[in-house]
């Protein structure tokens, strides 16, 4: 299920007038099981299809439709990583995910940032990572965003042992509540 909530709205769009087409099939066939259709209705109907380019044109897009699914279910989920280190003894590789957690780490000790999203894109030599931050009213942000860069730069090369290539930092927006402080 959990790829099904992966896929993009042209997917499950697609996915919807599929599951239909099929839906109304399945009735069909069961009305047909239990003689509440007759088979002389069917082939009657069936007839009109023979010989039409719209029929040929449906089952092609049938066609496509079932081969798209069907290499989506094959498709692996591979979960977005990049090497830290490639040793005589193996690879040590870290997930994209994992370093948005570091991040996010440094900018929880941060009082003066009030939310903050992270996106972290694998480089050919390291990361880039891009943070969208909404802050307080009172910081002063092109010091506060210099050293947060510094910092998270330092941490994560220093925890995870990858290049950090740069981190761009967009102010989303400023906020006139103070954060509150989670006790541990």
């Amino acid at each position: 299920m959990k790829g099904v909530l992966n896929m993009n709205l042209f997917d499950r769009i697609i996915l919807a007038v599929y599951a239909l087409f099929f839906s109304l099939l399945a009735i069909v066939l069961i009305l047909f099981s239990v003689k509440i259709v007759s088979f002389q209705y069917v082939i009657t109907s069936l007839s009109i299809l023979y010989g039409r380019w719209e029929t040929g044109v449906i089952g092609i897009v049938l066609l496509l439709i079932s081969l798209r699914f069907l290499f989506y279910g094959l498709k692996s989920e591979s979960v977005p990583e990049t090497t830290v280190k490639d040793g005589e003894l193996g690879r040590v590789c870290i997930t994209l995910a994992a370093i948005e957690n570091l991040a996010l780490k440094v900018i929880r000790d941060i009082e003066n940032i009030k939310d903050s999203k992270i996106k972290v894109k694998k480089q050919e030599n390291g990361i880039s990572i891009l943070l969208k931050l909404t802050v307080n009213y009172d910081v002063i942000i092109p010091e506060m965003t210099s050293e947060l860069q510094k910092t998270i730069k330092d941490y994560i090369e220093t925890t995870a042992g990858i290049s950090v290539n740069d981190i761009q930092i967009s102010i989303d927006n400023v906020s006139n509540q103070l954060k509150q402080k989670v006790a541990k």
